[in-house]
């Protein structure tokens, strides 16, 4: 068996280790062993085949949901805030909200762009000198993973045998160098900074317009909109709770959990945060017409 292609049994054991804490004992016993180790790895091909699912269809997953949550909260509270007071028209309600909707989703996008981009510069960054460490420093740069693989339960002589097969393939060794020491995994080329942002974009602006529908098919813009007169504001609040739990449900689907428990957990919380609001709205618009008097 080539020295290659044991060094890839022994990358995926370590992977494993590392990202699922792999019971050390079959770990152990892997390193240096291809054929333990395909089997190892064999045994549960249904888990690995859920795990490139969950993959694929989690990369945007955060997206999606803050760009969601942070949209339905964020006009809702708007809106919620605007009928306590009871001085806005239904018109110039939809004005402020789809105007702060706008605003605030192309802020998202803009953040969420800068933000993901800057940290794969700083991984980047890191792989970098690293890679450089490694050319003019190669002993100490094995040394410190021997360490690292000493503490976690290898003797010396299997810690050695490990780090010397990773080195056969510089770029590997390099990946799983960056996780051990500095916790950094390798930047993902798959996952673009631009499209995660422009999904932000895209899911603030569905699920923070869907509590607005109400407003738009509400009719008599002029009429000013009070809790004297609920009843568009209600259809609006049922809006908004069908889209916090569509927005739950569709995570604990993507991960794996009940999206039951997850859909009334997101809005549970965002009921919670937009109540905040309404009665912050009331309490001041009372206390501005105290002061009038």
């Amino acid at each position: 068996v080539s020295t290659q292609s044991t060094g890839t049994h022994l990358f995926h054991n370590i992977l494993k280790l590392h990202m699922a804490s792999r019971d050390l004992s079959l770990a152990r016993n892997a390193f240096g062993d291809p054929t333990l180790s395909k089997q190892v790895h064999s045994s549960r091909p249904a888990v690995r085949s859920q795990e490139e699912h969950n993959k694929d269809s989690g990369e945007y997953i955060k997206a999606v949901v803050f760009g969601g949550l942070d949209g339905i909260i964020t006009t809702f509270a708007i809106i919620a805030a605007a009928v306590a007071s009871g001085s806005l028209s239904r018109g110039l309600i939809l004005i402020v909200g789809f105007a702060n909707l706008l605003g605030d989703a192309v802020g998202m996008a803009v953040g969420d762009y800068l933000s993901s981009k800057a940290e794969d510069d700083h991984v980047e960054a890191e792989r970098l000198r690293e890679s450089l460490e490694m050319q003019h420093f190669p002993d100490v740069e094995k040394r410190e993973m021997r360490e690292i693989y000493e503490a976690k339960g290898l003797s010396q002589a299997s810690a050695k045998e490990v780090v010397e097969l990773l080195w056969e393939d510089k770029n590997t060794f390099l990946d799983v160098m960056m996780m051990e020491e500095l916790g950094l995994k390798p930047v993902d080329k798959s996952v673009s900074p631009l499209k995660s942002a422009l999904i932000t974009f895209t899911s603030f602006m569905i699920f923070g317009g869907l509590p607005m529908i109400a407003y738009i098919f509400g009719g008599s813009y002029s009429e000013i909109e009070s809790l004297e007169k609920p009843f568009v504001f209600w259809m609006s609040v049922a809006l908004f709770g069908v889209s916090l739990f569509l927005l739950g449900a569709y995570k604990g689907i993507i991960t794996n959990s009940s999206w039951i428990f997850s859909g009334l957990f997101v809005l549970v919380n965002g009921t919670i945060t937009t109540l905040a609001a309404f009665f912050i709205g009331y309490f001041l618009e009372d206390l501005a017409k105290k002061l009038d008097k």
